[in-house]
C-alpha cells in the first residue's frame, strides 16, 4: 500500500503554484530549463545565443557612450554604468545556472514534488492517530508554498517597476516633448547608450526603430535574470525551512503517548534521522548550486546601492521629478539582496531551533538505542545549517546590514572623490 504521505505530497504536487511557476518561464526565457519535466529544451540553446547577442549589443552600447562621457561628470554616465552592471550579472546568471541546469532541474523537481518526505517509511508505522499527523505535515508544507507564493509574487511586482519605467519612459517623453512644451517630436532612446549603425547614403543599418527596440528590451532581459534566479534562491530555501519545521514538529512528538506508542518510537525517530539526512543533502545541493553566484551578487549589489546612493543626492540637487523611479530602483537592489540574506537566515534559525528540539524530548525515558539516535542528532545538529558567500562569510542579517554598510561608506569615498 501506498504511503498516506506520498499521496498528500502528489495532490500537494498538482497545486498551483503562481511563484514558483513564474520563476520557470523567465528562467526559460533566457534559454535556461528548470523543470524538463514540464516543457521542451529544444529550442533553449538558439534562445541562449540570442539572449547572449542581443545583451552584448546592449552592453556595448551602454559602454560607448560611457566612454564618449567620461570626461564630462559621473552624474552623467551613472546610470549606463548600472544597467552596464545589470546585465553584465544577468549574463554571468544565465550561464552560471545553465552549467548546473541538471542539478538545478533535480532541485526544483525534489521541492515542487515533495522528494525529500516521500518513501519516509514514517507513516507505514502503525500509528495510532496517522490521520491527525498527516493533517498537521500537511498543513505545514501548504502554508510554506503560500509564504512562498506571496513573496516571489511580491519581489515580482518591485521589479515590474523600474521596468514599466524602462519601457514605457520613452513615449511619455515623446507626448511631454510634442503636445505639451511643443518643442520637438523625437522619440528619445530608452536610456542613454550609443548604439552602432552604418549610414547609407539615407538609409541607416540598423534602422534607428531596430535601435530603439533593442534597447527597449535591456530592461526585460534585466527582469528575467533578476527576478527569475533570485526569486529560485527564495523557492529553494524557503522549502527547506519549510522542511526543517516538519521534521521539527516529528521530533516535538516523538515521545508523545497520544501520537506514538512506546514500542514504536525507535523506528518512528529513526524515520527522523533518515529526514535529517534528507535536508542535509538538500541542502548541500542548493549550497554547492548558490555558493560563488551569490558572491558575484553580493559584490555587485553593493556597487549598485553605492552608485544609486549617489545618483539620489545628485537628483536632490536637480530636482524631485526622477526620485520615485530612482527610489523604486534603489528599493529593488536593496530588497534583491536581502532576500538571499532573509531567505538563509530562516533556514539557519530553523536549524538553530532543531537542534533544542532534539535535546528537549523526553529522551532520558527511552531505550538506549533511541539515546543513541538523540545523542547522535545532537552531534551532527550542532552544526547549524548556513549558506556561504563563496566560502568567505555565510548569509545571515548581520552579513546583510555590513552589505549596506560597505556600501555607505563607498558612496561617501564617491561624493568625496567628485567634490575634488
Amino acid at each position: 500500500m501506498q504511503d498516506q504521505l506520498d499521496q498528500e505530497l502528489e495532490r500537494i504536487d498538482k497545486l498551483p503554484k503562481l511563484g514558483l511557476l513564474w520563476v520557470e518561464y523567465s528562467a526559460y526565457a533566457l534559454g535556461v530549463n528548470i523543470a524538463p519535466r514540464k516543457r521542451s529544451s529544444q529550442y533553449c540553446r538558439l534562445t541562449r545565443i540570442v539572449v547572449l547577442v542581443v545583451n552584448l549589443s546592449i552592453i556595448y552600447s551602454l559602454v560607448a557612450f560611457i566612454m564618449e562621457n567620461y570626461t564630462i561628470s559621473f552624474e552623467t554616465y551613472v546610470e549606463a554604468v548600472l544597467l552596464t552592471f545589470q546585465l553584465s550579472v544577468g549574463v554571468v546568471k544565465m550561464f552560471h545556472f545553465q552549467s548546473k541546469v541538471e542539478s538545478c532541474s533535480k532541485l526544483v523537481f525534489s521541492t515542487e514534488t515533495g522528494q525529500v518526505l516521500k518513501s519516509l517509511g514514517l507513516f507505514d508505522l502503525d500509528l495510532p492517530k496517522k490521520k491527525e499527523l498527516l493533517r498537521s505535515v500537511s498543513l505545514i508544507l501548504l502554508d510554506n508554498w503560500l509564504i512562498i507564493d506571496r513573496q516571489v509574487m511580491f519581489f515580482f511586482k518591485i521589479v515590474c517597476m523600474p521596468v514599466l519605467y524602462y519601457c514605457v519612459r520613452p513615449y511619455f517623453q515623446y507626448i511631454y516633448d510634442c503636445y505639451i512644451v511643443k518643442d520637438t517630436c523625437e522619440m528619445t532612446l530608452t536610456y542613454p547608450a550609443i548604439v552602432p549603425y552604418v549610414q547609407l547614403g539615407k538609409f541607416e543599418f540598423p534602422s534607428y526603430v531596430i535601435r530603439f527596440f533593442l534597447l527597449q528590451s535591456g530592461p526585460l532581459w534585466c527582469f528575467f535574470a533578476v527576478f527569475g534566479f533570485n526569486s529560485l534562491f527564495v523557492v529553494l530555501t524557503r522549502y527547506e525551512s519549510g522542511l526543517i519545521k516538519v521534521l521539527r514538529f516529528l521530533v516535538q512528538n516523538s515521545t508523545s503517548d497520544i501520537l506514538v506508542p512506546q514500542h514504536l518510537r525507535d523506528k518512528y525517530l529513526q524515520c527522523c534521522v533518515r529526514l535529517f539526512a534528507r535536508i542535509s543533502n538538500h541542502h548541500n545541493q542548493i549550497e554547492n548550486l548558490f555558493k560563488y553566484i551569490i558572491l558575484v551578487q553580493c559584490s555587485v549589489s553593493s556597487i549598485l546601492i553605492c552608485m544609486l546612493l549617489y545618483k539620489i543626492s545628485t537628483v536632490l540637487e536637480v530636482g524631485w521629478v526622477w526620485m520615485g523611479m530612482i527610489m523604486v530602483y534603489f528599493v529593488t537592489i536593496a530588497l534583491e539582496i536581502s532576500l538571499y540574506n532573509v531567505s538563509a537566515q530562516k533556514v539557519e534559525t530553523q536549524s538553530e531551533l532543531l537542534f533544542y528540539d532534539w535535546y528537549n524530548c523526553s529522551w532520558y525515558n527511552e531505550s538506549k538505542e533511541f539515546k543513541f539516535m538523540i545523542k547522535m542528532m545532537l552531534l551532527f545538529s550542532r552544526r547549524t545549517l548556513v549558506l556561504s558567500v563563496g566560502g568567505f562569510t555565510s548569509l545571515s542579517h548581520k552579513f546583510l546590514v555590513q552589505v549596506f554598510r560597505l556600501s555607505a561608506n563607498f558612496f561617501l569615498l564617491l561624493r568625496n572623490m567628485n567634490n575634488k
